[in-house]
């Protein structure tokens, strides 16, 4: 996304619009962009610099951490702000900023739903559509080496 600086009136200059979502360059298995960047922002400039802020928004396909299920996450920034001094250039490029609040907006972790039960370790079952059998048959594992313990 390039501004071009020389036509910014004094009182600052409101921008709405959208990117493509390629701007984000991530395109794996367990996080895509499809949809393009929706910007509101507003340009001024104040003395030599140019200072933007607003806010970005754009839905994120992303994998379960837990249960490996490919759900939509709404990527929101509300406080973008790029402050960059000017050197005499004509236009700013402003690309790798929004690429890189889109990107600090992700979660570090995803997960489908706050409360994902995730996968059975045993036998790869999903335990939010119902409990699995060999869960219950083997009790909880992470007990299992104390439970062997011989007290006097």
């Amino acid at each position: 996304m390039k501004i071009n600086v020389k036509n910014i009136p004094d009182g600052g200059e409101m921008l709405q619009g959208s990117e493509p979502a390629s701007i984000v360059e991530l395109d794996g298995p367990d996080i895509r962009f499809e949809h393009a960047i929706a910007y509101n922002l507003h340009a001024q400039i104040q003395e030599q610099a140019l200072l933007v802020t607003g806010k970005l928004r754009t839905p994120a396909t992303l994998r379960c951490s837990r249960c490996l299920k490919i759900f939509q996450w709404p990527v929101r920034v509300d406080d973008f702000v790029v402050h960059r001094e000017l050197a005499g250039e004509d236009f700013v490029d402003l690309t790798e900023n929004l690429r890189e609040d889109i990107i600090l907006a992700l979660p570090q972790r995803a997960l489908c739903q706050t409360d994902c039960q995730g996968l059975c370790p045993v036998c790869g079952k999903d335990l939010n559509e119902g409990v699995c059998q060999c869960r219950s048959a083997q009790g909880d594992l992470r007990w299992q080496a104390l439970d062997q313990i011989k007290l006097k």
